[in-house]
C-alpha cells in the first residue's frame, strides 16, 4: 500500500475528513487544525501513530491518525523516551488522543487491540 492509499484509508474512517476533488480535507488529530493532502501522494500530511510502535502501538486503524508533520514531529521530540517522561504521562497523552480518534470514527468504532490499551 502506497503513503497516499493508506493516509487516504486513515482519512475514510475520520469524520473531520471529505474528499475535495484529489484532496482530502479535515482536520489535524493532534491540534485539531485546518489539514489537506493529496489522496495520491498523502503530500500535506503524515501518519502518527498514536501509541508509538515502539511503545507497543500497531499498525490499525485505530492506532493511526492523519496529522500535521510539524504536530507528529512535536510528539515525537516531546515523547521520547530519552527526555525520561513518566510511562503515566506517556499513557494519559496516548489515551487522550485514541479517545478523540474514536470520537471522530466515522462510523461505528471498531473494538480497541490489546496493544492500544495503556
Amino acid at each position: 500500500m502506497t503513503r497516499g492509499e493508506l493516509l487516504s484509508r486513515v482519512a475514510e474512517t475520520d469524520s473531520t475528513f471529505n474528499r475535495r476533488g484529489p484532496d482530502w480535507v479535515g482536520k489535524c488529530l493532534i491540534c485539531n487544525g485546518p489539514l489537506a493532502f493529496d489522496a495520491r501522494t498523502g503530500e500535506g500530511a503524515t501518519l502518527e501513530h498514536i501509541r508509538a510502535r515502539g511503545r507497543g502501538g500497531g499498525d490499525n486503524l485505530a492506532n493511526l491518525a492523519v496529522v500535521h508533520g510539524s504536530c507528529n514531529w512535536e510528539k515525537g521530540r516531546r515523547w521520547d523516551p530519552k527526555r525520561r517522561r513518566s510511562r503515566a504521562d506517556y499513557d494519559a497523552l496516548v489515551a487522550r488522543l485514541l479517545e478523540k480518534r474514536m470520537a471522530r470514527w466515522r462510523d461505528a468504532p471498531p473494538p480497541p487491540s490489546r496493544a492500544d490499551r495503556p
